[in-house]
């Protein structure tokens, strides 16, 4: 292979610019080839006296180069999205990985070698962060179903294809339905009640697609902007319709697209995989490293949550439906209920959270977090204008301690058309120390949905924004901030779904703090700090209506588990939403809607996990009680919250709440959570 492959050099950032659609396969298969003579030399050199780092460290770096590699290339395919040769080798390079990590996942021979390694007798004298090291990859081993008789392991393999190829017709179908339905307005009083930025936005996707007006698109963001602020009733009501019907036999594209004999078929696969593994259900094979040990505590959580929210949810629809009738409207609609709550609040508050976007302009609320960053855990957080990044969009920043880097975040904040539609965070290097004693610094990318502003418009962040761009900033500083040596024990993509999410639910609670609003927000035309009475007023309108939020989180949870846990007993899918539906009466959804066919977590890793979001926010507010006993930016809190819940050290996140807050979390919180 030519040193000129970007992808086969050694790099301390991504070679964003540098990499080509001729360079992705050959990297690929090259790295592969390598990785299989590294597996076969560490079976047939480590058989009578095992070690850690002829074991786990040389696989540890195998695994890491390959994944690194496709980290670049799925990145980079966003952008080259266009670009149909880019394609069709990022699609070869992604089967050639899976087939290669499908092998390496269940390979016997590498699985008795860690074995041996594990009962050998220098494993007794490991520390503990290596003994759970260890472990974790020989759990891995089990649930790939490794030590399973050929013929099951072969069943096994045809299970995971099928899995992974109903994955792609999911999100494949769910995207081609966005792509074919968009709404042409050359009506402007169509669109009253929708922010200048948006309507700019919307006339800017329609001159894209060469015509006048406005051109909306089934997206999140546009699809929050509509329900909340649009005036124009028949609208909701089309834009609702048409984004709850995706993917469905229902709605403007209906059987098109239908998931719905994808995620039959999907369900089926995993509920088998599950079985061959040992476990009941697919729900109870996602508990296997989890807080929660069984599928019936996990739904006793979610029904007690459920219960707790039940009353505020009846009292806001109650005022909603008195509310109305200002607007004429007898009968309350699924289409109605965030804009009458939005206007209720409006009423209420006197704008209070459309005056806050004044006050959080991108770039001088990014200084900002980065400031409280460095008070907070005692790092410095520096822009790096001239590193290399993925494209103009993209910021990169430096992590450092004492005067060292510690790893990068590259902050990608606005929305692309041919992105994922939520915000997220990516992961492209987990931290590791190598055999040479050489740390390798963790990489974390911030990818948000936020809607540019238009040209000559300074961008500005909602409330909802700055909650976003906290939780992610969360993740990624809990990504960069560990000091584990271990790749499988390093950074966010290692943890469990209910402590993965933890630190981005954390950091979402300095957003509903009054003390932190006031030293962040500053107007961006008169540098007018936020009042007291302002901020008093917008948590006010902060907390005014919400539970039908908190209703949607826990049916999207109860639906996605109960999926997952009851497989098999007869009931479709929608059978299933309906019945989960009726836990939630409140909610109004009409007979139409088919959730659950657009519901993309359903395919992107969080399947039977979405109640984790719940479950780790549970976590989080406990642990968030701290800072406001001891202060919003005390330094020994934050220096404790890093030491004890983000280096990454062996703990078990009650463990490392245990040890933050000093003392155990309450079992009730929980359902009954066992000691």
């Amino acid at each position: 292979m030519p040193d000129i492959n970007p992808l086969l050099q050694h790099w301390q950032l991504p070679p964003w610019s540098a990499v080509r659609a001729e360079h992705l396969l050959p990297a690929v298969e090259y790295i592969v080839a390598d990785n299989q003579l590294i597996i076969d030399n560490v079976i047939a050199t480590q058989v009578d006296h095992p070690n850690w780092d002829d074991v786990v460290i040389a696989i540890d770096e195998a695994d890491a180069r390959l994944a690194e590699t496709m980290a670049i290339i799925e990145f980079l395919t966003v952008i080259h999205s266009d670009d149909a040769d880019w394609l069709l080798q990022s699609a070869l390079s992604s089967n050639a990985a899976a087939r290669f990590s499908a092998t390496r996942s269940s390979h016997r021979g590498l699985l008795e070698t860690c074995q041996r390694l594990a009962k050998s007798s220098i494993a007794a004298s490991f520390s503990d962060s290596r003994k759970i090291s260890l472990a974790k990859i020989l759990r891995r081993f089990r649930l790939a179903g490794t030590e399973l008789p050929a013929a099951q392991r072969a069943q096994l393999a045809q299970l995971n294809e099928d899995i992974d190829l109903q994955e792609k017709r999911f999100l494949a179908n769910l995207a081609a339905t966005n792509a074919a339905w968009y709404k042409h307005i050359d009506d402007q009083t169509v669109l009253e009640g929708l922010t200048p930025d948006v309507q700019a936005h919307l006339a800017a996707n329609a001159k894209q697609a060469g015509l006048s007006g406005w051109r909306l698109t089934l997206n999140q963001h546009t699809f929050e902007q509509i329900m909340t602020h649009a005036q124009n009733r028949a609208l909701r009501e089309e834009y609702f319709k048409a984004y709850y019907t995706r993917a469905s036999d229902q709605g403007p594209t209906a059987r098109r697209f239908d998931n719905e004999p994808v995620l039959a078929r999907l369900l089926v696969s995993r509920h088998a995989k599950a079985k061959l593994l040992g476990f009941d259900n697919f729900a109870q094979l996602r508990l296997h490293n989890r807080m929660a040990t069984h599928t019936d505590q996990v739904s006793r959580f979610l029904h007690q949550q459920i219960a707790l929210n039940a009353a505020q949810l009846a009292r806001d629809t109650a005022e909603l439906r008195v509310f109305a009738r200002q607007w004429g409207i007898e009968q309350v609609q699924a289409w109605d209920q965030d804009f009458l709550a939005e206007q209720l609040r409006l009423q209420q508050l006197d704008g209070a959270l459309h005056d806050l976007r004044e006050y959080f302009p991108l770039n001088a609320t990014l200084r900002s977090l980065c400031r409280f960053g460095e008070h907070l855990f005692g790092i410095t957080l520096v822009e790096d204008p001239q590193g290399e990044r993925l494209d103009d969009q993209v910021r990169l920043f430096e992590v450092s301690e004492h005067g060292q880097p510690i790893g990068y975040i590259y902050i990608d904040p606005f929305h692309r058309d041919t992105g994922s539609d939520y915000a997220w965070t990516g992961v492209l290097r987990n931290r590791r120390i190598t055999a040479e004693g050489r740390p390798v610094l963790p990489i974390a990318s911030l990818q948000s949905n936020f809607t540019a502003a238009a040209a000559g418009h300074p961008d500005l962040l909602s409330h909802q924004d700055l909650r976003v761009l906290l939780h992610e900033l969360g993740h990624c500083l809990h990504h960069v901030l560990t000091r584990s040596p271990h790749y499988n024990l390093s950074g966010i993509s290692q943890l469990s779904r209910d402590a993965a999410e933890f630190t981005g639910q954390l950091f979402e609670h300095w957003a509903r703090s009054g003390e932190f609003l006031r030293w962040l927000g500053t107007h961006h035309e008169t540098s007018e700090r936020l009042g007291e009475a302002q901020i008093n007023r917008a948590l006010l309108a902060l907390g005014a209506q919400r539970s039908r939020d908190t209703a949607m989180l826990l049916m999207s949870a109860l639906l996605d588990f109960e999926l997952h846990r009851s497989q098999g007993d007869g009931r479709s899918v929608q059978q299933v939403f309906d019945e989960v539906q009726g836990v939630f009466p409140h909610l109004q959804l009409p007979a139409e809607c088919r959730f659950a066919n657009s519901c993309d977590y359903l395919a992107t890793g969080y399947e039977a996990s979405l109640y984790a979001y719940k479950w780790s926010g549970v976590l989080a507010s406990e642990a968030f009680k701290r800072f406001e006993r001891e202060g919003m930016f005390n330094e020994q809190t934050g220096r404790d919250l890093r030491e004890t819940l983000l280096s990454g050290d062996m703990k078990s996140l009650p463990e490392a709440l245990h040890a933050f807050l000093g003392q155990p979390i309450n079992p009730e919180l929980f359902a009954a959570l066992p000691d």
